[in-house]
């Protein structure tokens, strides 16, 4: 065995094909976006909101997604395959142990006994693959490369699911807030009913009034229904991303969490980050890895055989020392003619390596793209949140106003009603800016690669 291994590695000391260079990509010193920063956190990111719900449900979903789990899984079989590879480096051995009861025909080339008898073997036989042209050791890297790809998807996914289930929970407790903005203003569109009424009766305005102030109330309820359906939905979906069944998932209403502040950090360290970016650089690798296959698949393939052991026509002498029996048989095999074959293999998998290295470069830019993207939107949506609470401020004094003005008798109702459904509408516009604002702080986290080390 000692001598045996000691000439496999004496011969498997060549390779062909080419060996695989990473990529280098060329990155700007700064975002577009944004100036340089410290790098971004490493790990659970969603504790930078300071929501204790939206931590628990993002720490349910390693175990409890299925999305998560399913990803897992096609991990584990890749380092299952990989551990396949890895021991076709080594030789095997099995054992074989036959006992047979037969009769020959007395009319072959060579004498036999005339009655059926029996026959007893009991041996190991061992089959190796010199790798001489680097086939299974190259086979080995590539699954090295793929299994290192699916631990990126893996990452991928749950970064995914868990940003989704962020968006998904932000978007739920700025709805909290608008329902409850509603039904405030619910409350108080029935006073302005009361309130009107009772000047219909005294005589003091017209049912007009009172028509469009039951419109107001009744147009809010309406919206309070539809909001209230769209957080069911999202409570329903968070649930599903939970791994929870929706049927026995409630959450209960919440003000919406703290918007962290997140670092850019440096453009070079995005690459290292984004998970996405990881998986397709390693499967760049493992078609790289390919090339050499391919050409080693048509050039001599050396394997050697060797069986030992006993054999004998009686159980009493299949120990014996003249019942052993042993043989050694190096074998090589080589392609004489492929009709083009091997060309075709091996512009085959040169194109599949163009393709993965296309696949790479697109992933970069993507990987960019979101960063800038995500920067961009902070930045506009946070000159956008400033304009927008000035806004509300001034519709809330304009309606404190025309109150005031009514009261003297100098505008209709309608000014008053006018003046309430603006301010309405701009403290809606007020949450849903937050909302855009926060949901563009889980863009950015999931565009720099999360908690990606």
């Amino acid at each position: 065995m000692k001598a045996l291994l000691f000439i496999s590695l004496a011969l498997a000391g060549c390779t062909v094909g080419p060996n695989y260079e990473k990529p280098r990509t060329k990155v700007t010193a700064t975002y577009k976006a944004v100036g340089l920063s410290s790098p971004p956190p490493s790990g659970s990111w969603w504790s930078s909101f300071g929501d204790a719900k939206l931590s628990a449900l993002l720490s349910q979903v390693d175990q409890e997604n299925p999305q998560a789990q399913a990803a897992l899984a096609r991990l584990d079989q890749s380092r299952a395959i990989l551990g396949l590879r890895r021991s076709d480096l080594l030789p095997s051995v099995t054992g074989e142990v036959l006992g047979t009861r037969q009769q020959d025909s007395t009319r072959d080339i060579f004498p036999i006994p005339p009655d059926p008898y029996s026959r007893f073997r009991s041996t190991l036989n061992l089959s190796y693959e010199i790798d001489f042209w680097g086939r299974v050791r190259r086979g080995v890297t590539q699954q090295q490369a793929l299994s290192q790809a699916a631990a990126a998807d893996y990452v991928t996914a749950l970064l995914s699911t868990k940003a989704e289930l962020a968006r998904d929970y932000l978007a739920l407790r700025h709805l909290d807030q608008e329902i409850q903005l509603l039904r405030d203003t619910i409350g108080l569109r029935e006073e302005n009913e009361k309130l009107v009424q009772a000047r219909l009766d005294a005589g003091d305005t017209t049912a007009i009034d009172s028509s469009r102030a039951r419109t107001q109330t009744e147009t809010a309820r309406a919206d309070l229904h539809r909001l209230t359906q769209r957080r069911t939905e999202l409570e329903n979906a968070i649930a599903v991303l939970a791994g929870r069944n929706p049927s026995a998932f409630k959450i209960a209403v919440a003000k919406p969490p703290r918007t962290p502040a997140i670092p850019a950090g440096v453009p070079a360290d995005l690459l290292r980050r984004r998970p996405d970016v990881a998986a397709t650089e390693r499967r760049l690798a493992a078609a790289s890895e390919q090339i050499g296959i391919n050409l080693a698949n048509y050039l001599p393939r050396v394997s050697l055989t060797a069986t030992g052991g006993y054999a004998a026509l009686n159980t009493s002498d299949l120990f014996q020392r003249n019942s052993r029996l042993w043989n050694v048989s190096p074998n090589v095999v080589f392609p004489i003619s492929t009709f083009g074959r091997k060309e075709k293999s091996k512009n085959q998998a040169l194109a599949s390596y163009r393709e993965a290295l296309e696949n790479h470069r697109a992933s970069v830019l993507r990987a960019f793209r979101d960063v800038e993207n995500a920067l961009s939107g902070i930045t506009n949506l946070d000159r956008a949140l400033a304009a927008q609470t000035k806004s509300a401020e001034a519709a809330k004094e304009a309606l404190r106003l025309v109150k005031l003005r009514y009261e003297a008798g100098l505008v209709s109702f309608f000014e008053v009603i006018d003046s309430q459904r603006q301010q309405l509408l701009e403290q809606r516009a007020l949450s849903q800016t937050r909302e855009a604002r926060q949901q563009a702080t889980v863009q950015l986290i999931q565009a720099l690669g999360g908690g990606w080390k």
